[in-house]
């Protein structure tokens, strides 16, 4: 990754922290478990997938078996929040999708 792209991908992941902020803010779709924060859409599902989306891309030559691992430690991550009961389904689904979409957008035209 030469050195713009790696400026690029820490201000996007910055901007995507305030993105999904003022989402929460404007959704205000409470968590499953009690929280003084709003679950949808998920920041972590976000984030992660944005990384994700984003080291894939980056890397043309990368070999299937990592982008499977990687895929698979993405979804470990946001299990987990399933599992304590942090967000539903529909919230983790919806932070995947922005970041997915975020990412590719950020990497193909930046």
């Amino acid at each position: 990754m030469n050195d713009n792209k790696c400026v690029i991908f820490f201000g996007g992941l910055i901007f995507l922290q305030y993105l999904v902020k003022m989402l929460k803010n404007i959704l205000k779709i409470d968590r499953p478990r009690k929280s003084n924060t709003y679950g949808l859409p998920s920041t972590k599902s976000a984030t992660l997938s944005y990384i994700l989306i984003f080291l894939i891309l980056q890397n043309k030559t990368m070999k299937f078996t990592i982008k499977i691992k990687l895929i698979f430690l993405t979804f470990i991550g946001l299990l987990y929040k399933l599992y304590y009961n942090e967000h539903s389904i529909i919230q983790i689904l919806s932070g995947l999708i922005i970041g997915i979409i975020y990412g590719y957008i950020l990497y193909n035209i930046l």
